[in-house]
């Protein structure tokens, strides 16, 4: 995310660069912010309702992700136009490349989210894309793919278990291996079972970093296949996942041992943090616009406790919405007076 202009007293302009960055946005952007950015509305005058582009600004009645994942959906009512364009209700649609700007009251985690997401650079996700015959291999992020390498069997094309197969399979193992540091997780794609036979002779780590995709070909058509049918995304939603999932886990082991150093629900999580006893706050995205909720959040902030906000999308965001949606790890065991 690159921040294009600064002045959070008056207007922020913010360019999103990578689909993480639309989840970030999610959960600064609320209801009552004045966003602003090029879109498509119909000229007053044109009677064959003739859309033409132009910059709006709206005020946020509604913040939703697209089906999809790849934009970011502010509905409001337009507050600013130029005067030959309709007014009344827009969504405007931000995407990763969408220069906008925000007018908002900005509360001290917003800003904290803000400034972490600028510093993040993204997935780096190998691609590989495989049949018996042949492994194709992509650099990709959530921005750009680039062909890097290609492997070719030195036979036509053997049965599984042979050992033409067999030292093929070794020549594209090693070179997983030798790259597997570079990337945040590798992506194993391609026809038939040449994906799944590969993976069994993985050993641990190397297993741990890969998802398994379909495709129905190899080469450049078969990476592209690969991204369209949201391999990236869905790498992305699990890394994210994944994370939330350890922080979720290790606060209900903590709370089975009755040790005191954790509590939940929004009344004993606001008395911990205005004690400076909460180490850390994790919040359901379902309760972060809530007032009460962003005051606890904006006095854990001022604590230097850390703060989390937690997808309600997944098991582990369940678990936490099921214990009031909100928790505490504690620097200390806190009693309530």
């Amino acid at each position: 995310m690159k921040l294009i202009k600064r002045d959070f007293r008056h207007e922020t302009k913010i360019k999103p660069e990578t689909l993480d960055d639309l989840w970030n946005l999610a959960q600064i952007l609320r209801e009552g912010d004045t966003i602003g950015a090029r879109t498509f509305r119909t000229l007053q005058a044109s009677a064959s309702g003739e859309k033409k582009p132009v910059f709006l600004k709206i005020l946020a009645e509604k913040i939703t992700h697209s089906e999809n994942g790849h934009s970011l959906r502010v509905a409001g009512r337009i507050i600013d136009a130029p005067e030959d364009f309709e007014r009344g209700h827009h969504t405007l649609s931000i995407e990763p490349g969408t220069i906008f700007s925000v007018e908002k009251d900005w509360a001290d985690y917003e800003i904290r989210k803000l400034k972490d997401a600028l510093t993040y650079k993204g997935m780096n996700v190998l691609i590989c894309v495989m049949d018996e015959r042949r492994a194709d291999f992509a650099h990709a992020s959530e921005l750009r793919v680039k062909e890097i390498a290609t492997i070719k069997s030195k036979s036509g094309g053997k049965m599984y278990g042979s050992s033409e197969t067999s030292s093929f399979y070794a020549e594209v193992s090693a070179y997983l291996k030798e790259n597997v540091d570079k990337y945040d997780k590798i992506i194993i794609a391609g026809p038939g079972f040449s994906k799944e036979n590969i993976y069994k002779t993985f050993e641990a780590g190397l297993k741990k970093k890969c998802n398994i995709e379909a495709s129905s070909i190899t080469g450049k058509t078969g990476i592209n296949e690969v991204i369209k049918r949201g391999a990236l995304e869905r790498v992305v939603a699990e890394s994210r996942m994944s994370s939330e999932t350890r922080m979720v886990e290790d606060f209900l082991a903590e709370l089975g041992k009755e040790s005191g150093f954790v509590t939940y629900g929004a009344p004993h999580v606001k008395k911990a943090v205005d004690a400076g006893a909460a180490n850390s706050v994790m919040v359901s995205d379902k309760l972060v616009r809530q007032k009460d909720i962003q005051k606890v959040l904006e006095t854990a902030e001022a604590m230097k406790a850390e703060t989390a906000i937690i997808s309600s999308t997944h098991e582990a965001g369940e678990k936490l919405l099921a214990l009031g949606g909100i928790a505490a790890f504690l620097r200390y065991k806190f009693e309530e007076k």
